[in-house]
């Protein structure tokens, strides 16, 4: 894999991170609104929850730097004039997203049922 797929891939990892997050909130403004942890079957907090996500954000940030070496090893990797546009590629990336989505959603209704 290329290094400018593998940062767009890291990339994709941040918004999709960052739409999970904006959902739990979500869920959360709800006072009904109970997650229980998949391996204990015990009710956790929002606190907990934000802070695994802060965790795994970090992380990705952490992968993101190695790859690039804090942004040193991808100048101009982006603003090359001759780039063309990968369309496949963004089908791909986009029926990720719309998976990883979907398995959220069912992961959610599963959980709330239990």
């Amino acid at each position: 894999m290329s290094l400018a797929k593998e940062i767009n891939q890291k990339l994709d990892e941040i918004i999709l991170h960052n739409q999970e997050l904006e959902m739990v909130e979500q869920d959360y403004a709800d006072p009904d609104f109970e997650l229980k942890d998949v391996n204990t079957g015990k009710i956790v907090t929002k606190e907990m929850v934000l802070n695994e996500a802060q965790d795994k954000y970090n992380k990705i940030l952490k992968d993101l730097n190695n790859l690039t070496n804090s942004g040193q090893n991808c100048r101009d990797i982006f603003t090359n004039p001759y780039y063309i546009n990968d369309f496949a590629q963004d089908k791909v990336i986009a029926q990720e997203i719309s998976n990883n989505k979907l398995n959220t959603e069912l992961t959610k209704q599963i959980e709330s049922n239990n």
